[in-house]
């Protein structure tokens, strides 16, 4: 009984961290849903192994107390890998816009990510948007911001879960607009591609462009998406560099106000 009453507080101390270390891997593009469970799993627990070694075990009994402690640190794992995957999610948007506008949306792949279907191009511009974010190191940007967490916010403390609100909200928009902004080209190609092949439709009515308009479309959207890759690995990758300031920001947030 003393041996356990010994090590029930660093197994309840490892399981607060393994709580905030799984809600962290669940929830940001990396490793990713591409990657198998047991991996991601033997990830969790490595990382968890690591983070604990340096975490100073605080005083906790199994009780309701305990579970209400690990449900916090579960939540706070899965905001730091929400800001990840909010970063990440402009590459997302531009896909799918890059797809409607050259006229590949049709065909579709399961996401295993969004348990949704994503067009070949959205998640080609994704599995690239994710080597990118790799040769860059937001990987371990993101996991040195977890394991500065529990420096910050050491676990089994309080977290103001809701200061994070204002801060998602700015990460959705700029998701949005940095996936608008550099899927603009394409778009703007399409649209003068559709509205010649409509101009030339309606002067010379006889003519079936139904059946070359879609080739031309997608000829036309694939040459300015190659000529245009490298602002858009520019753009992507200047996006991802804001990664460190926003956790920094959310991890501010999370810290409770002195009363």
């Amino acid at each position: 009984m003393d041996l356990v009453g010994a090590l029930m507080p660093h197994a309840l101390s490892f399981g607060l961290v393994f709580s905030r270390v799984a809600g962290f891997v669940a929830a940001s593009p990396f490793p990713g849903n591409h990657v198998a469970v047991t991996q991601r799993v033997g990830l969790t627990v490595c990382l968890s192994w690591l983070a604990s070694s340096v975490v100073r075990a605080p005083s906790l009994t199994l009780d309701a107390r305990c579970v209400v402690s690990a449900a916090v640190e579960l939540g706070c794992g899965v905001v730091l890998g929400l800001a990840f995957r909010f970063v990440f999610a402009a590459a997302e948007v531009l896909g799918q816009n890059l797809s409607q506008a050259t006229g590949l949306s049709a065909p579709s792949v399961l996401n295993p990510t969004l348990e949704a279907q994503d067009a070949p191009l959205a998640r080609a511009l994704g599995l690239f948007a994710m080597y990118l974010a790799l040769a860059l190191g937001a990987h371990r940007v993101g996991l040195a911001y977890l394991f500065a967490s529990f420096r910050t916010l050491p676990p089994g403390a309080s977290m103001a879960f809701e200061n994070t609100a204002v801060t998602f909200v700015d990460l959705a928009a700029q998701a949005l607009s940095v996936g608008l902004r550099l899927s603009l080209p394409v778009a703007a190609v399409a649209l003068a591609v559709q509205v010649a092949l409509a101009m030339v439709s309606r002067a010379a009515p006889s003519l079936q462009l139904f059946s070359v308009g879609l080739t031309v479309l997608v000829a036309a959207g694939a040459a300015v998406l190659l000529a245009s890759a490298g602002d858009l690995a520019t753009g992507l990758a200047e996006h991802l560099a804001t990664l460190a300031p926003r956790l920094d920001a959310l991890l501010t947030a999370l810290r409770p106000s002195p009363p």
